[in-house]
């Protein structure tokens, strides 16, 4: 009897945490916004996993390998990371966001009507107010409101003497103003504090 080596076990790739499954299709380009338009097909791609497909934990890695992005899930994590933070991603965003919310309004306002013409659903009254509402025949309410401008430099001084007051280090004021902004508040703030010790003397 000979002994033979044992042969070795395969070795199981581990499972991706986050499949790589498209769920929806890009439109033509003819169909596409300019932001769109200013996107690589495969950050179009990823725009419309992130947008249309099923969102919560982990939606940013499963639309960037759904997209294409290829590697591991930390590889893949990285680069859904990156567009997300990328400017021209944002905008593309905000434009597809903006056509899907347009388009789930019109089923709102179908269900609305529904809801108005059925006379013995308990929300009845409320749908036709909101359609009156929106059909321009809203109940006139009246409201005195008393407005305080602050201008934006007033607001930036104000929250500077905030964040002194808490202490906050010099990196995180440059942070806020930006270098040049925290150079020239500073200097509004030194005069306007010149003013109020001479009115006080």
């Amino acid at each position: 009897m000979t002994d033979t080596a044992a042969a070795p076990k395969a070795q199981r790739r581990p499972a991706q945490k986050y499949p790589g499954i498209p769920t929806v299709t890009v439109p033509d380009e003819s169909e596409l916004g300019p932001c769109m338009l200013a996107l690589s097909a495969l950050r179009r791609r990823f725009v419309m996993e992130l947008a249309s497909g099923p969102g919560g934990y982990g939606s940013e890695v499963r639309a960037a390998r759904a997209a294409g992005y290829s590697g591991d899930d930390a590889t893949v994590k990285q680069q859904a990371y990156k567009a997300m933070h990328d400017a021209k991603v944002q905008d593309a965003l905000r434009e597809v966001g903006g056509k899907l919310i347009r388009a789930s309004a019109f089923a709102a306002i179908r269900q609305t009507e529904l809801i108005a013409n059925n006379l013995n659903h308990r929300d009845c009254l409320k749908a036709c107010l909101a359609l009156m509402d929106r059909g321009g025949f809203a109940v006139e309410t009246h409201h005195t409101v008393t407005v305080e401008h602050k201008s934006l430099d007033d607001q930036a001084l104000e929250a500077l003497r905030t964040m002194r007051s808490l202490k906050a280090t010099r990196e995180q004021l440059v942070e806020m103003f930006g270098a040049n902004g925290l150079v020239r508040y500073e200097s509004m703030l030194a005069e306007t504090s010149k003013l109020i010790e001479g009115r006080a003397t």
